[in-house]
């Protein structure tokens, strides 16, 4: 089959399944409440579980950051077993992740509205961000670490996501080193550098909140305000 034409169908069943909505599914079916029109109107996790209870958001930010894992691990392992083919040109596990992010960002099921994208960007990162000789997302993982020393200090999802985000191509760079400026690393640091900078802009409105101080922190319940 044409390069192209495999590109296409992996950027396709990537979108389509970046784009179903946990959040909104979990508050219609345990709440009865559609989470759009209710706090911040984010799809994401954080805002699901302000509307829903916070005993949902595990639940939430794992299913989020499934569909995007599931479909880049998925191509990079038929990508490695040859079962896609060999391509001098496209990178099936980029285009996965890509199709994932688009798909929670400007899903299809929701008139291309969506989400932030950082539990699906989570799920994504843990998939593409394995280092020289190991598949350890050790990048991510370091991300991870950051998120959690952001929130203990700060309280806030939303600084912390935008921290932890930021600081992913940092650490790849640092883990891939001396082979990053060599394929597939250079590439995917361009793609995870990018990917990284379309998650901070979406919290753009949360910047501005952290600067004036109105940003809520975790345990404040603040009608209307946007989450992480």
């Amino acid at each position: 089959m044409n390069d192209w034409l495999i590109g296409l169908a992996v950027l396709s069943v990537s979108y389509l399944i970046g784009s179903i909505p946990f959040g909104l599914i979990a508050g219609l079916v345990l709440k009865g409440v559609d989470i759009r029109t209710v706090g911040s109107g984010n799809i994401g996790a954080t805002n699901a579980a302000r509307v829903i209870g916070w005993k949902w958001f595990p639940l939430v930010l794992v299913l989020d950051a499934l569909k995007g894992f599931g479909p880049t691990a998925l191509a990079g392992l038929l990508n490695d077993a040859g079962i896609l083919g060999y391509s001098a040109i496209l990178d099936y596990v980029i285009i996965a992740a890509v199709g994932a992010l688009a798909g929670h960002a400007f899903s299809v099921y929701l008139k291309f509205k969506g989400g932030k994208g950082v539990a699906t960007g989570l799920g994504v990162m843990l998939a593409i961000t394995g280092i020289p000789a190991t598949v350890v997302p050790v990048p991510t993982l370091c991300a991870m670490g950051v998120f959690m020393l952001v929130l203990a200090v700060f309280r806030m999802i939303s600084a912390s996501s935008v921290l932890a985000t930021a600081s992913i191509p940092f650490f790849y760079w640092l883990f891939t080193s001396p082979d990053t400026l060599q394929n597939p690393w250079r590439s995917r640091l361009i793609f995870i550098s990018l990917a990284c900078a379309f998650v901070v802009w979406k919290h753009r409105g949360n910047m501005r909140r952290i600067l004036q101080g109105t940003e809520p922190r975790v345990g404040q319940k603040v009608a209307g305000t946007s989450d992480g």
